[in-house]
């Protein structure tokens, strides 16, 4: 999201934010309701059935879900000049892939179309998303980050509630370890 607030000065600019379900985006402090704290009393405008940020110059943010298959095809004539994904090992390859499809401008716009995606290792696209980003062989860029990278969470109080997991999963969510989880 950060990186689609760099843009919304520009006329025309266009993006949206997924997670898997429209459940998942309204969670407390999940990206949406976080997305109220930093830009609740600014000059955008939110518009609630259309899960949508307005901002001052046209621009806009919005949020979707791709919880099946199908619900790529919800955006087969959209255009985004910014496409976003949240905890993308989440997702499917080619909803992922498919979403790629919806990255156009009008020729001359000043914005180059650009997708960025973070997630946590595990879930069902854990082999894609670590096959493109993080093997070595990747052919696109992967910044790791772990708990130490987030100064905003009480670190000692979140490590004590991840001891209570598997140590597959504790060493994904803590170390960002890409191994797999033990659904194999």
């Amino acid at each position: 999201l950060m990186c689609a607030l760099r843009h919304v000065h520009v006329p025309g600019y266009s993006a949206i934010v997924f997670r898997r379900t429209y459940t998942d985006l309204a969670l407390p402090g999940a990206i949406m309701d976080r997305s109220h704290h930093w830009l609740g009393g600014t000059a955008a405008s939110w518009n609630s059935v259309d899960k949508r940020w307005t901002f001052p110059s046209g621009a806009t943010i919005q949020f979707g879900y791709l919880d099946t298959d199908r619900d790529k095809y919800r955006y087969q004539s959209a255009e985004f000049t910014g496409v976003f994904f949240d905890e993308l090992t989440q997702f499917p390859e080619s909803s992922y892939l498919y979403m790629q499809s919806r990255l156009r401008r009008p020729k001359g716009f000043v914005v180059q179309p650009h997708a960025r995606s973070a997630s946590n290792p595990g879930g069902i696209g854990h082999d894609w998303v670590h096959r493109r980003f993080v093997a070595p062989t990747a052919a696109y860029p992967f910044v790791p980050s772990t708990l130490a990278d987030n100064p905003y969470i009480d670190a000692d109080d979140y490590r004590t509630r991840l001891r209570k997991l598997d140590s597959n999963t504790r060493a994904q969510l803590l170390d960002g370890k890409w191994i797999r989880d033990g659904q194999g």
